[in-house]
């Protein structure tokens, strides 16, 4: 799909350089931008969050901590068969 999009001279000329600098094309360069802004507005809207209190602050996962899972023993075909078999 195909869409045209009327920029002025100055700004396309940006996106072209910034295109050239991160080895993309023109059309990368403009969805990774897009993808930037989404994700900093998401964080800016996660920490105002924070801030009214509507939302717990971040814990940091221990660096040195190892999850530690206890292995369950079960009879039978194993659970990623058993979901081949109902998909069909």
């Amino acid at each position: 799909m195909s869409i045209t999009i009327d920029l002025s001279k100055e700004v396309y000329e940006r996106l072209e350089k910034l295109a050239h600098l991160r080895g993309v094309t023109l059309s990368e360069a403009i969805a990774q931008l897009l993808e930037e802004v989404e994700t900093a507005h998401r964080q800016a809207v996660f920490e105002q969050m924070r801030a009214e209190g509507l939302l717990l602050p971040k814990k940091p996962l221990p660096l040195n901590q190892e999850r530690r899972y206890r292995r369950i023993d079960v009879q039978g075909k194993p659970v990623s068969e058993c979901l081949i078999e109902e998909r069909r």
